[in-house]
C-alpha cells in the first residue's frame, strides 16, 4: 500500500485515502521524500477487502520492472555478527530469479514491456555505520546512493537493517533517483523475535530472524516489479499484489531455482482469480500465486 494512498492516524495505519502529505508513521511528522509503497502491514493490521467489489488490480499508466537487477544492503553497528541472516539472504536472492515463485508476477506489463522473471543478483554490502530513518524514505534513499557504486535503472537495492519495529509495519518499498539514474529500494526492519512479522517458518536449518526478513522480501520485491513507481499495478483500496495476499501460506515451504526452501506468502494474480485457479487470502478471495 502506498503513503500516498493512506492515512496515518494516532501512529496507526488506517486506510483513507490521503494525500503525501499523510503524518510520518512513528514521528507525526510530515513524510519527507518518494512515497512508501507496497507497505508490509504486520500480522492483524490489514483491514478486510470490501465486500461485492472486485479484487482486481488495475494498472495505472506507469512502468513495471521487466528485468530486475538485486543488490542487498545490511546496514547498522551489529552486522558485524549477523548470524545467518546474511548469507542465507544472499541464498534467497540467487534463488529466485527464474524460480516458479517469482513468475507469478510475470502477467502484469506497464509502458516498457511485460514483467519477467529475470531476476540477477549483485551480491551484498555491509555498511557497519548506525542505521537511521526507517521512517524517512530519503534517509533510505540516501543510504542506496552512497553505499552502491554502479547503481543501474532497473536496480533493486534492499536495506536491511538492525533497528527493531517501530510501527505496524514490517517492510515498505519505494523509489527514487541516484544522480541521474532512476532506482527502486527497500526497507526492512530487523525482525528477529517480532511475533507480528513472523511467518512461524518449520523449514529446517535457519533462524527465525532470517525466516521473517525472507517472507517480507519476497512481498516487497514482487510489488515493487509490479509497481516499482506509483503507476503500475494495485486495486481499488492501494493494495499490491503482495499486500493482498500478505500473511496466507499455501504450502509450508517454496522451492527457489537454486534449490533453497522457504517459507513464504503468495502473490495475487488477477489470472488465477479470474480462472478460480489460486488460493485464498485472509477475505477469501481465490488469487494467490506461489508457484510451488
Amino acid at each position: 500500500m502506498s503513503l500516498s494512498r493512506y492515512i496515518v492516524a494516532s501512529l496507526v495505519l488506517t486506510v483513507s485515502a490521503v494525500s503525501l502529505m499523510a503524518q510520518d508513521l512513528a514521528t507525526g511528522k510530515a513524510p519527507q521524500g518518494p512515497p512508501m509503497l507496497g507497505i508490509h502491514l504486520a500480522r492483524g493490521v490489514m483491514p478486510p477487502a470490501k465486500r461485492n467489489s472486485n479484487p482486481d488490480m488495475t494498472f495505472h499508466g506507469g512502468t513495471i520492472m521487466v528485468t530486475t537487477s538485486a543488490e542487498a544492503i545490511f546496514w547498522g553497528t551489529s552486522w558485524t555478527n549477523p548470524g545467518d541472516k546474511i548469507s542465507g539472504m544472499d541464498t534467497w536472492y540467487s534463488g529466485f530469479g527464474g524460480s516458479n515463485y517469482a513468475k507469478t508476477s510475470d502477467e502484469y506489463s506497464g509502458t516498457n514491456g511485460q514483467v519477467s522473471a529475470m531476476v540477477s543478483y549483485g551480491g551484498h554490502f555491509v555498511d557497519t555505520t548506525k542505521a537511521s530513518g526507517g521512517n524517512n524514505t530519503s534517509t533510505i534513499l540516501a543510504e542506496v546512493c552512497k553505499v552502491i557504486p554502479n547503481p543501474v535503472s532497473n536496480g533493486y537495492y534492499a536495506v536491511y537493517t538492525d533497528l527493531p519495529r517501530k510501527g505496524n509495519y514490517c517492510a515498505y518499498h519505494s523509489y527514487g533517483s541516484c544522480g541521474a539514474t532512476p532506482v527502486q529500494f527497500a526497507f526492512f526492519w530487523k525482525l528477529d523475535g517480532d511475533a507480528g512479522c513472523d511467518p512461524q517458518s518449520t523449514v529446517p536449518n535457519e533462524s527465525q530472524g532470517l525466516a521473517a526478513i525472507a517472507n517480507v522480501s519476497g512481498h516487497e520485491l514482487s510489488e515493487a516489479r509490479t509497481d516499482p513507481r506509483n503507476g503500475g499495478w494495485y486495486d481499488a483500496q492501494g493494495q499490491e499484489n503482495g499486500d493482498k495476499c500478505a500473511w496466507t501460506f499455501n504450502v509450508p515451504s517454496v522451492t527457489f531455482s537454486n534449490g533453497s526452501q522457504w517459507k513464504i506468502q503468495g502473490e495475487w494474480s488477477n489470472h488465477a482469480y479470474d480462472t478460480n485457479t489460486g488460493y485464498s487470502n485472509s477475505s477469501g478471495q481465490d488469487g494467490c500465486l506461489d508457484g510451488h
